[in-house]
């Protein structure tokens, strides 16, 4: 029966007599205006009935089954209905937003026993301690857990017991909290949210946005912060940048240029490092400077610090070095204190051509030196305009060279005070292209006559570190000493002390000793200067306090020139005998040759420049082929893979493949003689962070030791702002009304969170003015009623 009246009614899930299902109306009406309707329709309907012909009781039938049927048709236009209500629970959502970014991988986190611990550690201890606070949130609300860097992502839920959240190694290079909390929101979007928590060391790229602020604030969401990190500045010393040669020479000075920084605002003025340099066979200590960072107060900028190490190897071979800072005080990361220095010890005679135009004392104490050097291979000549010459060292020249194959047998030259005459201007063209293109060195050891005013008009012009209206040779005024600039410390020259004392002797600073003066020093205008040169000394006349460089540097493409200009170096012979002219000179030799040294014995150089970039800045990538059996292969290019290193928790990133064109020889084009050179480039643009190794993978050069390494950082790289910021996380929570929660209260938070569950009454209606039924009695009613009429009417 109950399924036949629901087919006749039409019905799909409800039915008569279920729980809770109860009949209803669309558009009820009042009482009193059914009352009114009954009232209208009995009347209407007596009052059509009234007048009939018939029986009494035949017509006061079919008035009350009119009366029915306008009553029925009025029940059927309110919508009469069967309606079933319900209560659902909307549980509130709890979500927890933890920091993945590379920052919680420092130690300053305090612990209970006054150590220091990783933010990751406070992080992973929190959680732990407070693992049932967690499972009680997840069954009682809707708990979701993100981690966070550049932006937010789901954290996946571990078993109970424990860590409550799966925790990999925080490996993100940029924090934006800010981006975080949008993902966060958009997430959470219609649904009650009881609140936010934060559990970060506050370092962000950005700060929460003021759409973020005001949805917070105006849906009442607080944001409970959980700060991890030391609440106290510590700062971080940080190994910048080592640069040493690859290659240096038995017995000689080699530097190693060790430039730090120092960031967090816990550093104060005067705090510094230890820097040392070890050799790791012997585990001795080759030199150590200190260090000193000075900065003004209440600066949040890093300091930076520099430091030249130099140390004389004496045994040849391949050496392993290393670079060893110790921070004074608290430092935050010890992982970036340390570097290797691979370095080839060399310990073969350094070849050095020797060309002045006159003799004079420079002259013959300078060749007398260089052939005494056991570690200087020399030729030695005074040529004269008409190209007469006299030659004395250890290898006897048959003539000058002439050709770029003769030129490469030497890793230095010096020119004396010699007219550019005594060469053809091919010779000079050759020089000039040794320097740039195979890194020799060329030493200026200029004099009154014609060096360097005569040398302007010539091909050699370009390797001058001014140009001629710096310099014509005109002397300063009365006698100078000199001293040395800190270039000259970071290049290990200029070191004429003994060991132990000072670099530069206090002697050669005073001018009563007589000695030390030197009688002629050429004015050089400081200001005209190359933008390359560099000032390795400079001398200040005593008798009217004038100053003006006298030792310069310039790089020149793969190599360096050097100007000297005095030739009164002799004179420190009275004072100190051979000691102090021999140093002066050899050093600046010796790191002329290194230049060269690295390139000798090698089948090809790979070199990148800048070795340290922010992402999307240019490096310019180079391959330059010495072996002349790769040169003859032609290549018409070079591929260059670039890989980066792997970071923690990452899987291996695949590698980069660089096309380096085959560049122009400039020196042979303006010659008109084939203008394609044995150096390939290519400007690469890294776009991820991370250290790159740079290796060939042409096949023709694979098996070639070659390789170089470029450190791609951000601008905004999380370690190079290592200090928590406590201070915005407790602005968040300030403006959203919620609050700072140390990692040890972080199980209150269960009792600080607001109910937020929404309760809906649900209602699920079914029509049943539509239905058969509805009609089947709408019919009936009215056959009745026509039926009865009749009926009256043939009676």
């Amino acid at each position: 029966m109950n399924e036949l009246l629901s087919g006749l009614l039409d019905l799909d899930t409800l039915r008569f007599g279920q729980d809770g299902v109860h009949f209803g109306l669309a558009h009820p009406l009042p009482a009193w205006a059914w009352v009114l309707t009954g009232i209208a329709a009995l009347t209407w309907s007596a009052m059509t009935y009234a007048r009939l012909t018939g029986g009494r009781t035949s017509r006061m039938g079919l008035m009350f089954v009119r009366t029915v049927l306008l009553l029925g048709i009025v029940l059927l236009v309110t919508g009469p209905r069967l309606i079933h209500r319900h209560e659902e629970i909307d549980r509130d959502w709890v979500v927890a937003l933890v920091d993945r970014s590379a920052s919680l991988t420092i130690g300053d986190a305090p612990t209970g026993d006054g150590q220091r611990t990783s933010r990751n550690e406070q992080l992973r201890s929190a959680l732990e301690e407070t693992s049932p606070m967690w499972d009680e949130l997840a069954a009682q609300r809707t708990l979701l857990w993100l981690g966070f860097d550049r932006g937010a992502y789901d954290l996946a839920r571990t078993e109970a017991g424990g860590v409550p959240v799966e925790l990999d190694e925080p490996a993100g290079r940029r924090t934006a909290l800010g981006v975080a909390l949008d993902q966060t929101l958009a997430r959470a979007a219609a649904r009650p949210v009881a609140g936010v928590i934060v559990i970060s060391d506050g370092r962000s790229t950005d700060a929460p946005s003021r759409a973020a602020i005001r949805r917070l604030t105006a849906e009442r969401i607080p944001v409970f912060v959980v700060p991890l990190g030391s609440p106290d500045p510590v700062s971080d010393v940080q190994l910048v940048t080592v640069d040493a040669p690859r290659v240096a020479y038995a017995s000689d000075f080699a530097p190693v240029i060790v430039e730090l920084s120092r960031v967090g605002a816990g550093q104060a003025t005067g705090e510094g490092a230890l820097v040392r340099l070890i050799d790791h066979a012997t585990g001795q200590v080759l030199d150590e400077q200190r260090a000193s960072f000075e900065r003004d107060s209440g600066s949040g900028e890093a300091s930076q610090a520099s430091v030249t190490l130099t140390t004389r190897p004496e045994t040849a071979g391949a050496q392993q070095w290393g670079i060893e800072v110790i921070p004074d005080g608290e430092d935050l990361l010890a992982g970036n204190n340390s570097a290797e220095v691979p370095i080839e010890i060399v310990d073969r005679p350094m070849r050095v051509l020797f060309i002045d135009g006159y003799p004079r004392w420079e002259q013959r104490y300078l060749r007398n030196v260089l052939l005494r050097e056991r570690s200087v291979d020399a030729s030695t000549l005074i040529l004269a305009p008409d190209r007469r010459y006299l030659q004395e060292g250890n290898t006897e020249l048959e003539s000058l060279p002439v050709s770029p194959e003769d030129w490469a047998e030497y890793d230095a030259i010096v020119l004396g005070d010699v007219s550019p005459e005594v060469f053809t201007r091919e010779q000079l063209e050759q020089i000039r292209e040794h320097v740039a293109l195979r890194g020799a060195g060329l030493l200026w050891a200029g004099g009154p006559g014609a060096t360097p005013r005569l040398w302007f008009d010539t091909p050699l012009a370009d390797l001058l570190p001014f140009p001629p209206s710096a310099c014509d040779g005109t002397p300063v005024i009365g006698s100078v000493l000199m001293s040395p600039s800190i270039d000259a410390e970071r290049l290990g020259v200029l070191r004429l002390g003994e060991p132990g004392e000072p670099a530069w002797p206090d002697v050669l600073r005073d001018a009563s000793a007589g000695w030390p003066l030197l009688r002629y020093a050429q004015a050089i205008d400081e200001s005209q200067l190359k933008p390359a040169a560099q000032v390795l000394a400079s001398a200040e006349s005593i008798t009217d306090g004038e100053v003006t460089p006298l030792v310069l540097a310039m790089r020149f493409g793969a190599g360096r020139s050097l100007y000297v200009g005095t030739d009164e170096i002799w004179r420190w012979r009275y004072g100190r005998g051979e000691r102090l002219f021999e140093r002066f000179w050899l050093q600046l030799l010796r790191m002329l040759g290194r230049e060269r040294l690295s390139r000798t014995g090698a089948s090809a150089v790979l070199t990148a420049s800048p070795k340290r970039v922010v992402v999307e800045q240019p490096v310019r990538v180079s391959v330059e082929l010495l072996d002349q059996f790769l040169v003859d292969l032609d290549l018409a290019s070079v591929t260059v893979q670039a890989q980066r290193a792997r970071a923690p928790g990452e899987a291996d990133p695949e590698p980069i493949e660089l096309t380096l064109e085959r560049t122009i020889n400039p020196l042979a084009q303006a010659r008109g003689a084939i203008a394609d050179s044995a150096e390939y480039a290519v400007t690469w643009i890294p776009s991820d962070p991370g250290r790159w190794t740079l290796t060939p993978d042409e096949a023709d050069l694979v098996g070639l030791e070659v390789s170089a390494e470029v450190e791609v950082i951000l601008p905004d790289d999380e370690l190079r702002h290592p200090e928590a910021d406590h201070v915005s996380l407790s602005d968040l929570a300030a403006r959203t009304g919620g609050q700072v929660l140390l990692p040890d209260q972080l199980g209150r938070l269960a009792e600080l969170l607001p109910n937020r569950e929404r309760r809906r009454v649900l209602e699920q209606a079914e029509s049943l003015w539509d239905t058969p039924l509805a009609l089947l009695l709408l019919i009936g009613l009215l056959t009745v009623e026509w039926v009865g009429r009749r009926v009256i009417r043939l009676a």
